[in-house]
């Protein structure tokens, strides 16, 4: 071959050789935006419709709801649809949920996701918004007018504590003395909890209730609460506190008192802090909320309504609330910790929330 003929096949050599890189290149750009798009953006779209969903929680100061978060904020991306999530401070902050509501509303919000501060005091607010036709999905705490909802998600909070209430009882043999921490009664949770506790109570006529206070869903009032009790009995033989904020704060209080080893102490929800707790013996067993069942379904439920006129939900979706204690006990135990933790948790101890 001469050098003229040499130049030439080098020449088409490199001409093919660069437009194949770009055609990889391009490919791979390609691919990339297909990606991002897939998991959602401040622009994602299904089917070409921009889908907005306000999310609206209980609060800041609880693990428990910083996890449904979370998840709820995955499944959107999952879905492709824009989720803006709003936690007040405060559990107890109804005047910030209103307010929340009310922004919504003004940012024409295709769908709200909610969990209520209070049953009754959230009515008039998501009554403006099912007024303005934005889809309702109404999850974990129930509000007091299920018409004015498009669908609920939540737990049987009755069953839950009445199998906490069941657990103590045949610990304790059907004999003994026990208190109870509760949370708000101006919310359904805190209504269902006490219920279902006070329930399995009532079938063992050897066991008496003999301490109740309300803590707020806090520890640091669950710990004053705690002490309280076992100062003023102290031969009491188990605490139940209604969500696991609060037994933080019981068994911290049972610690300091010196007492820990002479009770039986259950929590409720299923947070980190629990999960530890069970494992190195300082909560003896806690009922399980199911955080990432709800966190899904309310994202999924309400893309489904915008995307569906027609869609109805008439029933309550309701998932189930596992006991979980460190070892399995036939007729008592749903999970021991070990199998909570892998679903729940897989990642404790190498991130700081554990997922």
């Amino acid at each position: 071959m001469n050098e003229k003929n040499l130049i030439l096949c080098l020449a088409v050599f490199l001409v093919f050789f660069m437009a194949g890189c770009e055609g990889k290149a391009s490919d791979t750009q390609g691919t990339s935006s297909a990606a991002k798009q897939e998991v959602g953006s401040s622009n994602a779209s299904v089917g070409g419709k921009q889908i907005n969903i306000t999310w609206i929680g209980k609060t800041l100061n609880n693990p428990w709801w910083i996890s449904v978060a979370d998840f709820a904020q995955r499944e959107a991306k999952n879905l492709g649809v824009n989720l803006e999530v709003s936690l007040p401070q405060e559990e107890v902050d109804l005047e910030k949920q209103v307010a929340m509501v009310e922004q919504a509303i003004q940012k024409k919000s295709d769908a709200i996701v909610i969990s209520a501060a209070s049953s009754d005091g959230i009515i008039p607010a998501l009554q403006k918004a099912h007024d303005a036709g934005i889809k309702i999905v109404n999850f974990d705490t129930r509000v007091s007018d299920p018409k004015i909802v498009d669908a609920y998600v939540g737990a049987d909070d009755v069953e839950g504590a009445y199998k906490a209430g069941k657990y103590i009882a045949e610990k304790l043999g059907g004999k003994g003395k026990v208190g109870l921490i509760t949370g708000l009664l101006a919310q359904s949770t805190g209504v269902d909890r006490k219920k279902g506790f006070m329930k399995a109570i009532s079938e063992y006529p050897g066991i008496q209730v003999v301490a109740e206070a309300s803590a707020d869903w806090r520890s640091d009032l669950a710990a004053d609460v705690t002490t309280n009790m076992l100062t003023a009995h102290p031969d009491i033989n188990a605490i139940f506190a209604c969500n696991d904020q609060m037994a933080v704060g019981m068994v911290n209080a049972a610690k300091s008192a010196g007492k820990r080893d002479g009770l039986i102490l259950v929590g409720y929800d299923g947070i980190l802090d629990s999960v530890k707790m069970v494992l190195d013996g300082s909560l003896d067993a806690f009922v399980a909320l199911p955080n990432i069942d709800e966190a899904v379904m309310g994202p999924r439920l309400a893309t489904a309504l915008v995307l569906n006129k027609d869609y109805k939900f008439d029933r309550e979706l309701i998932y189930p609330t596992p006991l979980v204690t460190k070892n399995f006990e036939q007729g008592l135990t749903d999970q021991t910790i070990y199998e909570y933790a892998a679903e729940h948790f897989p990642l404790m101890g190498v991130t700081d929330k554990g997922y």
